[in-house]
């Protein structure tokens, strides 16, 4: 495959993770703004779609392009301290943002629709556990969100600091 073509499909899946970072901003403060209002519970589903279905594109399309393209250029290596320390750096912390999301984000959000319950409609309230539940999956979401900023940032960058 032409490493072109690869990386325009990197920088396209980037831009979608960067837009789940605005996203996630604005659907939070909206999702605090309506705590125990009627339609919470859709406004919470959507907040959880929309960070789920952008993270998912996101992830996967980094993480496959990233792969391909590490494969495909013979300047670049997996985890080689010795050269490209900005590349190293990202896939270091690509490695940590899969563990956070596959240990505590997945499990996390599973708990918070557990708690929403499958009708949207019903004005039932959220239990005080699925309102902390949903507050450490905010906190989650920031902290993948700080990854991704910095992946991006050491990825336009890094040419800066290169002899």
């Amino acid at each position: 495959m032409d490493y072109s073509f690869i990386y325009i499909f990197h920088l396209i899946f980037a831009g979608i993770w960067l837009i789940n970072f605005l996203t996630d901003f604005l659907l939070r403060g909206y999702v605090i703004k309506n705590r125990s209002k009627i339609g919470e519970k859709k406004i919470i589903h959507l907040y959880l779609t929309f960070a789920n279905l952008f993270g998912m594109i996101g992830a996967l399309g980094i993480l496959i392009t990233g792969i391909t393209l590490v494969s495909v250029n013979s300047a670049f290596g997996y985890f080689q301290t010795s050269i490209n320390h900005w590349l190293t750096a990202k896939q270091i912390l690509m490695t940590i943002l899969l563990i956070i999301l596959a240990v505590f984000v997945i499990p996390t959000a599973k708990k918070v629709r557990a708690a929403i319950g499958k009708d949207l409609e019903s004005h039932s309230a959220i239990s005080e556990d699925g309102y902390k539940k949903l507050h450490e999956l905010f906190k989650l979401n920031t902290i993948i969100n700080i990854i991704v900023l910095i992946n991006f940032l050491l990825a336009i960058t890094h040419r800066f600091f290169t002899n």
